[in-house]
This record gives structure tokens, sequence and C-alpha cells, in this order.
């Protein structure tokens, strides 16, 4: 029998990073060219199987509005989360400098830290790339966590970022489970 494991996680980020693109890609399977602006937050929810795992986990993903007048809105929204994906843009530094500030936000409005996957999206603008791979990975490194480039426009590794970051989770919650019963 599987087991099952059910997961709030957040989307962080500076605004246009396409985070609300990879929640649609995820959780819908489709790209809308047209920028939406999250305003507060949105949830999607998306069920997976992770066969090597033998396990089914259903995700509710948090995606929250990435502009700095939000912040006061975004703290409720932590409650629970379980973890995250810190997203940025490839094309434009300053979301890759800020995403230190979104850890620091997640870790403090939940009061301890939770596993992270740092995602390197818009890799399909490969001619105006400013971030390079080697910048991203030492980042996720220095911090332990793991490290994903993506596109939400071709969907290049969407699937993997939140399956991803659902084994960290999993890892998490049995290490966990292990240290109550010894």
């Amino acid at each position: 029998m599987s087991a099952e494991y059910r997961f709030k996680v957040v989307m962080l980020g500076d605004g246009a990073v396409g985070k609300t693109a990879l929640t649609t890609r995820f959780t819908q399977g489709g790209f809308e060219a047209d920028y939406k602006r999250t305003i507060g937050s949105d949830f999607a929810i998306k069920k997976l199987h992770l066969e090597d795992m033998d396990t089914n986990v259903t995700l509710q993903v948090w995606d929250l509005a990435g502009q700095p007048r939000f912040e006061v809105v975004r703290q409720g929204f932590y409650r629970g989360s379980r973890g995250g994906l810190l997203v940025y843009d490839v094309t434009r530094r300053r979301t890759f400098l800020n995403i230190d500030n979104w850890r620091e936000e997640c870790s403090k409005n939940l009061n301890r830290e939770v596993p992270l996957v740092v995602v390197a999206n818009k890799v399909d603008l490969a001619n105006s790339r400013i971030v390079s791979p080697e910048e991203g990975k030492k980042y996720a490194n220095e911090h332990n966590f793991l490290y994903v480039e993506s596109s939400a426009l071709t969907g290049e590794n969407v699937e993997q970022a939140y399956s991803t970051l659902c084994r960290m989770m999993i890892e998490e919650s049995r290490a966990k489970v292990s240290s109550n019963e010894a």
C-alpha cells in the first residue's frame, strides 16, 4: 500500500519571475502568455505519485504575490507550509539577489527552516540570460538547498522542481517520525 502525504508549499520570489506560470504549468499542464499579477495569494492543488518512493502526495501550492507592498498580506499565508520553491528570473539579476530576502521572510513567518528548492526560471530565454547556472548552484549549495533550472513556457523541469521538493519534505517527515520513535 502506498504512503500518503499532504503538504502545503509556498511559491517565493519577486513579482514577474514566473511563480504563477510555474504553478499553472504544474497543476494544469499549460502556459498562459499573458502576465497575471497575483494579488495577495492564490492556490492550486495537484496530486502526484512518486513511483520510486511508492508514495502519493497531495500538494497545496500557494502562489504568493511578490511585490513588496503585499508583504503584510503574505504573512498569514505561510502558516502550515512545509516547503517552498525559491524562484528567480535568470534574465533579471535583482530577482536572484532578492531570493535571500525570500528565504528569510519564509523562515521568519514559520519560525523554522523548511525544505526549499532554488528554481532558476525562464531558461528558455538563453540569449537574455544574466544569472549563470554556476551562481544559482553556488547559492543553493551554500544553503543546503537543491537547484533546478526550469522554463514555465516549455515545461522544462517544472515537474522535477515540485517532485524534488516533495521528496525533501517526505524525507524530513520520515526523519521526524523516526526521531520521535527513538
